[in-house]
C-alpha cells in the first residue's frame, strides 16, 4: 500500500511548474507561496461556502488614484468583481507575521471589505475592518457565506464541515500556543491533543448544539478581561473526556492554557467535523504535530513512512490477523497496517455502503491491532492517534515488552500473550548505551545468555551463563518471535552490526533455529537519526516455523530475498528530513494522475519485486 501524498506535503516547487488556479482557472506558477494560496482558496469554497465566481486573485487595490498592489485573494459579495463590492481580502504570500499584517491592513483601508485574512500555511490571523478607531481588530474567524460575524460559534453539529486539510490548522494551533504560553514543546503538544479530544467528544455527544465553540461576543469579553461561560463550557467537556477515555487521561489532568489561547484554538477548530474528515487528512495532520514533538532528543521515534509502507506491504497483513508492535512509539506501523487492511476492504467489499464499510474497518482496528510502549507518554500518543482514526486505542498499552509474559498479560488484560500475534512490526530502541542488565529479564531469553562453541566445532549452543548486559534490539528479535504464532511473520529494524558482526554470530544462529529468513532490505545511511549518520540499518523479515519444517527447509535450501534501498524519498542530510520528489530532465516535478508529486524512492520497486518473490515461492501470505 503506497501512501497517497497530498499537496500539503510539498516542500519544493520549481517555478517552471504550472498549475490551474483552483478558483479562477488562471494558469499560475507552482511555488511554495502558491501552495498556500491554493489551499486557502479551497477552504473558501469547500469550508466557507463561497462560490468560485465570487473569488479573484491578484486583484488590484487602489487608494485614490494610486494602485497599491495586487491582493492575493479577494472575495466579493457576489459575482460582481468590482472594487466597491469587496467582502474579504486575503494575504497569503508574506511569510513574516508583522510584514504580512501590515500589508493586509494597507489593502483593507481603502476598500469596503469587512474582513481580512493573513495566512502563511502555519499561522493565520482573521481581522475585522472597522472603518473607525481602532480601525482593525482580530477576530476568531471570518463568517461563512450567508452568515454574519455574530453567527460564528453558534453552530449545530449538522452545520460542521469536514476539513479539506488539517495539517496547517493543527500547526497553527501548536505555533500559537508555543508563542503565547511560554511552554516547552512537549507541553504544547499535550495541550493540543487535549483539545482535539474535547472536540471529538463534543461531536459524538447527543446534543445537536456544539459546546466546543467560541462566539465573537465571547472573544471580545475575553480580550477585555470580562467573565464568560466559555472556559467552564470547555472544562466541562474535558471532564467528560476523562470519563470516556480513562485509559488515556488521568483524572488529575488539567487544561493549562490561558483563556485567550484556549479561545484561539477553539476558534480554529470549531467549524470542522473531525468525525467526518477523511482519515488520511486527520492522519497527516496528527503525524505532523507528532513529528514536531519528537524532533531533537526525541527524534529517534521518527520512522519515515516509506519504510513503514515497505514493511507492511511486504508482510501483507490481512483481516483476521493480529498485528503487534511491541515498541509502538507513535503507532506508525500500526496505523500503516490498518490503512493497508482498510484499503483491501475497500477493494474487496464493494457490496457494502459507506457506513457498513466503516463499521467493518473499525471492527478490524478494535480487534486486531495491538501495541506496547515502555514510555507511557508515547503509549498515550498512540492511543490518541488511533482515536483520531475512529478507534483501536484500547489495544495500546504501556509496559516493558521485555518483561515476563505474566506481567505483560496482566498489564494488557490478556490481550497480548505469548504466541498471540500473526504479524509483528517494530523499530525497537537500539544501541550499546542502553544495555539491559536485569537478570530477571535476561534469564527469559536465549539471547540473554552467552553462546559457546564445542571444542573443534563451529556449532554454537546456548550456555547457562547470562550476559552482564545485552543490547535491547537483540532481545527484541527473540521477543517478537515469542509473540508470534507458528506461521506468523515479522519485520524489525536493526543496525547492520546485529547481522554481520562476528561478535553477534550467535544471533544469526538463534534466528536460523527459530525462523525462516524471508528477506533482508538494506536502508540508506542515516535513515534513523538516532543511529547516527554513519550507522547502517536494515529491515529483517522472518517467519516463525516449527522445528521440523525449518530442518526440511535448511536441508533442501531456500531462497532469501535481498535488496538495498538507495533512496527513501527523504533528504537525510537535513536536520529535519525533507521530502524529495522525482523530476524530469527540465528539473520539473513529475506528477501522478492526481497532480500530486511522486516521491523519489525505490521503495515501490522493492515492494513489487518482493510480491513476485512471495508468489514464486508460495509463501502463503
Amino acid at each position: 500500500m503506497q501512501r497517497r501524498l497530498t499537496g500539503d506535503q510539498f516542500d519544493v516547487y520549481p517555478a517552471r511548474n504550472k498549475i490551474t488556479d483552483f478558483a479562477t482557472g488562471k494558469t499560475v506558477n507552482y511555488t511554495p507561496e502558491e501552495r498556500v494560496r491554493q489551499l486557502f482558496e479551497r477552504r473558501l469554497v469547500e469550508e466557507y461556502g463561497y462560490a468560485k465566481s465570487q473569488i479573484d486573485i491578484e486583484f488590484q487595490i487602489q487608494k485614490g488614484s494610486h494602485r497599491i498592489g495586487p491582493a492575493d485573494i479577494v472575495v466579493f459579495m457576489d459575482s460582481r468583481k468590482s472594487f466597491d463590492n469587496i467582502l474579504v481580502v486575503v494575504e497569503t504570500k508574506r511569510q513574516d507575521r508583522k510584514d504580512g499584517l501590515d500589508q493586509l491592513m494597507s489593502y483593507l483601508s481603502p476598500t469596503s471589505a469587512e474582513f481580512g485574512v493573513w495566512f502563511n500555511g502555519k499561522e493565520i490571523v482573521y481581522i475585522q475592518n472597522l472603518k473607525k478607531p481602532p480601525y482593525f481588530r482580530e477576530i476568531a474567524d471570518i463568517p461563512k457565506k450567508g452568515e454574519s460575524l455574530a453567527d460564528i460559534g453558534l453552530y449545530q453539529k449538522k452545520d460542521l464541515k469536514p476539513a479539506i486539510e488539517l495539517k496547517s490548522v493543527f500547526e497553527t494551533c501548536h505555533n500559537y500556543i508555543y508563542a503565547n504560553e511560554g511552554f516547552l514543546k512537549e507541553k504544547v503538544f499535550n495541550e493540543v491533543l487535549k483539545l482535539i479530544f474535547i472536540k471529538m467528544v463534543d461531536e459524538k455527544s447527543a446534543n445537536p448544539k456544539c459546546e466546543f465553540r467560541i462566539t465573537d461576543n465571547e472573544m471580545t469579553k475575553i480580550e477585555e478581561g470580562k467573565p464568560t461561560n466559555f472556559d467552564q463550557r470547555i472544562l466541562d467537556l474535558f471532564e467528560r473526556v476523562k470519563k470516556e477515555y480513562a485509559d488515556v487521561f488521568d483524572q488529575n489532568d488539567r487544561i493549562n492554557l490561558k483563556s485567550l489561547s484556549l479561545a484561539y484554538v477553539v476558534g480554529q477548530l470549531q467549524k470542522y467535523s473531525l468525525i467526518r474528515t477523511a482519515t488520511d487528512v486527520k492522519g497527516t495532520a496528527f503525524q505532523t504535530i507528532v513529528y514536531a514533538h519528537q524532533r531533537g532528543e526525541r527524534g529517534e521515534f521518527f520512522t519515515p513512512y516509506p519504510i513503514l509502507d515497505l514493511a507492511v506491504s511486504m508482510l501483507n497483513p490481512k483481516d483476521g490477523e493480529m498485528v503487534l508492535d511491541p515498541a509502538c512509539g507513535s503507532a506508525g506501523f500500526l496505523v500503516t497496517a490498518m490503512e493497508h487492511v482498510w484499503s483491501n476492504f475497500e477493494k474487496q467489499r464493494t457490496d457494502l455502503n459507506e457506513r457498513e464499510l466503516k463499521d467493518v474497518q473499525i471492527r478490524y482496528a478494535r480487534n486486531y491491532l495491538r501495541g506496547i510502549d515502555f514510555n507511557p507518554d508515547l503509549a498515550r500518543v498512540s492511543k490518541m492517534r488511533m482515536v483520531l482514526y475512529d478507534d483501536g486505542h484500547a489495544g495500546i498499552f504501556s509496559e516493558n515488552s521485555l518483561e515476563s509474559f505474566e506481567i505483560i498479560e496482566k498489564t494488557t488484560k490478556g490481550e497480548i500473550r505469548k504466541e498471540s500475534a500473526d504479524v509483528a512490526l517494530t523499530n525497537p530502541p537500539f544501541g550499546s548505551k542502553g544495555k539491559i542488565t536485569s537478570k530477571m529479564i535476561l534469564q527469559q531469553f536465549d539471547l540473554g545468555h552467552k553462546w559457546l562453541k564445542n571444542k573443534g566445532s563451529d556449532i554454537l549452543f546456548m550456555s547457562s551463563t547470562l550476559f552482564e548486559g545485552q543490547i535491547p534490539d537483540i532481545l527484541f528479535i527473540e521477543r517478537c518471535l515469542q509473540f508470534l504464532r507458528y506461521g506468523g511473520r515479522m519485520a524489525i529494524v536493526l543496525p547492520n552490526s546485529d547481522l554481520n558482526n562476528i561478535t553477534y554470530e550467535y544471533v544469526i544462529e538463534y534466528i536460523k533455529q527459530k525462523s525462516r529468513i524471508l528477506a533482508v532490505v538494506s536502508l540508506p545511511f542515516g535513515t534513523f537519526k538516532h543511529s547516527g549518520p554513519n550507522i547502517k540499518t536494515s529491515l529483517l523479515f522472518l517467519q516463525k516455523l516449527p522445528k521440523e519444517k525449518l530442518l526440511e527447509l535448511q536441508k533442501n535450501g531456500y531462497p532469501i530475498f535481498m535488496a538495498a534501498i538507495q533512496n527513501i524519498g527523504f533528504d537525510l542530510r537535513t536536520k529535519v528530513p525533507r521530502l524529495l520528489y522525482k523530476r524530469n530532465q527540465n528539473g520539473e516535478l513529475v506528477l501522478d494522475e492526481r497532480n500530486n508529486p511522486i516521491l523519489e524512492t525505490d521503495v515501490p520497486e522493492v515492494i513489487t519485486e518482493f510480491a513476485k518473490f512471495r508468489e514464486d515461492n508460495n509463501l502463503g501470505f
